[in-house]
This record gives C-alpha cells, structure tokens and sequence, in this order.
C-alpha cells in the first residue's frame, strides 16, 4: 500500500501512517481497521497498537489481515497517550492519522486531508469532520475550542449537521479521535504528554503546536463516524477524574500568566454552571447527576486536584521549556485563545 504513485514530473505523495490504539477490541476494531485498509489513497500504512493486557487483539487482527497490517503488543494498558506514543515512534510516514478504534473512516478520508496538506506547508495539524457513528446527521466534532481553565469541547458538538461545517477553515486544534499531524511538527514539539493517560491530551499537544508556530485545518471532506467515550463511557467517574485532571495540567503549561492567575475564576464560574446544569438534569452534568450523588461528584473533583497537585513540578518545567520555545507573542496567544473560546454555557448546558 506504500507504493508512490503520481503523474511523471510531480512529487510523490507523502506516506501516510495510520495509527490506531486498541484496549476493547471486537467488532469495533474490526470496523476500524476495515475503513483504513479500504482507503483509496495509494500510499497508506495502518499500525493497531494493541493495548490489551493479553495481546489478543494483536494475535486475532494478524490473523485476519496478514502483512497488511503493523501491529504492536505492548505488554500493559499504557493509554491513549502512550499507545499512540507507541505508534508514531514506530511510523515511517511524513504525516501521522490517529483513528479511535470506535472510529469509522468514509474512503477518501486520507486522500482528502493530503489535498489540504500539499498546499499548506504552514499547518502541522489537520481536523477531520466528525459525526456521530449512531446519528450521522449530528456533528461530534470540528476541531477543538478552549475554555479559560484548561478544559476543551469539540467545536460543533451535537449540532444537527446543516451545512454550518462544510467550509474548510483554521481551527485551534484536532480531537485526537481523528487527527492528522505532521512528522516534521513532532519532532518539534514532542508526542502526547503519557501522564495525561486519556483526555485533553490531544487540546495539550495542539496547543505546543501553534505555540511552535504551527497552523491546524479542519477538513469538511475528511469524514468519520464516530461512537464516542466507547473504553470510559460518556459520564463516568473515571472520566470526570481524568477531564478535571489534565485540564489542571493544561492551564499550567500552556495558559499566558495573566489568565493562569484569574483561571480558578472561569472554574468557579464553569463550577456554578455545572451545578445547575446537574440540578435540572442538562448537559453532561445532568447525566453524571442521574448515576453518582453530589458527594461522589466532589470527591471525585478533590481527588482529581491531589492528582493534580501531586505532578505539578514537571508541570511547570513543561510550562517553562513551552514558553522559551514559543513563536508567539503574549498578545497572538491571548488573541488564538480568544479567537477559539468556548462559551462557559455552551459548555456547561450543551
């Protein structure tokens, strides 16, 4: 599948390493791995990292597709952070696709995103146009928008698709379900930060990106169906933990000073939001509201900012080599954050 293909006199198109990381396996995998070894770009290769404790997923896969498929065991669950980790050191592309094993990608997806990438040297980032697996009709995704603390929504999530994203446009950042990325920007930048483990992870690298300078494009024709928080469920407990922790982790090393310091303002507001939203049953609130009482919800919170707390150092040694490399100014930060901010209602009530 690696083979350049091209008319005489034109580059060659890049190598496109499609990594996909696997904890649950089964027919969802399956699905995965069938629309990227079903793409009609020529020059593809697909790596499963398989994150099971057992291999089994690595053993049944190679069974099915044979030398068609790369595939790595790691020996334990390392996340979704070190799994793709795994991954991308072992590509060989000059571009990176990261596909969530609970992702379904249309056949053109990769033709598409290198359409765009030929002609943009300057973006070191692609967004794909995410909808949900279940409701096509409904966007789960268009790129990432950031809150003043941290924490990150996808950019048109659960609207009714109308049209509203059909137009390429610079966006801040890719979700990480479905995200392209040059080689040359890792290198730079480094991978995923491994002690987020999952979530935010993929708003962290973004934003080392366009702080090195970067520029990310989101890519209507580029389309994926998508289930969502298939490994962790949409509310659970485990998940608000790792949410509420890596945006910490995000506000430390990539805010500009000013807004690290009025931040805990924006968490109070996002806090009292959140908590009406769980009183009258809306948003992602309502739903953790329905499952877990008011008590779990605050232990879980307080646990999330021991964690916090507890890796804070590396942190701010993070912040500091960031901000010594950064290619913009205080004033083009703070405008891409304003420019990308998620509104605190949108956010609480979505």
């Amino acid at each position: 599948m690696d083979t350049p293909t091209g008319a005489p006199g034109l580059a060659p198109q890049p190598l496109v390493s499609a990594v996909v990381v696997s904890r649950q396996g089964g027919d969802v995998l399956v699905e995965c791995l069938a629309s990227l070894l079903g793409q009609t770009y020529p020059r593809l290769e697909v790596i499963l990292v398989d994150n099971s404790d057992d291999g089994a997923h690595a053993g049944a896969m190679r069974a099915r597709h044979g030398e068609r498929l790369r595939i790595i065991a790691n020996r334990r669950n390392e996340g979704f952070a070190g799994g793709c980790n795994r991954g991308i050191r072992a590509a060989r592309g000059e571009w990176i696709l990261l596909l969530n094993d609970d992702a379904v990608a249309d056949p053109d997806l990769v033709a598409a995103l290198m359409a765009v990438a030929g002609a943009r040297p300057d973006v070191g980032m692609l967004a794909c146009r995410v909808v949900s697996y279940e409701f096509p009709h409904l966007i789960d995704s268009a790129g990432l928008l950031l809150y003043p603390d941290g924490i990150c929504r996808s950019r048109g999530w659960e609207e009714k698709d109308l049209g509203q994203y059909d137009q390429e446009a610079d966006v801040l950042a890719p979700n990480g379900c479905a995200a392209g990325y040059r080689a040359s920007m890792l290198r730079e930048t480094g991978l995923f930060d491994e002690a987020y483990f999952m979530y935010l992870e993929d708003l962290d690298l973004g934003m080392r990106g366009r702080l090195a300078g970067w520029g990310c494009r989101y890519v209507p024709a580029a389309r994926v169906r998508h289930r969502g928080s298939f490994t962790t469920g949409p509310h659970s407990r485990r998940k608000a933990f790792l949410v509420e922790r890596n945006r910490i982790w995000n506000a430390v090393k990539f805010l500009p000073g000013f807004l690290l310091l009025v931040s805990p303002l924006f968490t109070l507001n996002r806090y009292l939001l959140q908590l009406y939203a769980a009183a009258t049953r809306q948003g992602l609130a309502g739903k953790f509201a329905r499952d877990y009482s008011y008590a779990q919800g605050a232990t879980t919170i307080a646990a999330a900012y021991l964690a916090a707390a507890w890796h804070l150092p590396p942190m701010w040694r993070a912040r500091r080599h960031i901000q010594r490399r950064s290619a913009l100014s205080k004033r083009q930060l703070y405008e891409l954050i304003s420019r990308f901010k998620l509104d605190a209602i949108e956010l609480a009530l979505k």
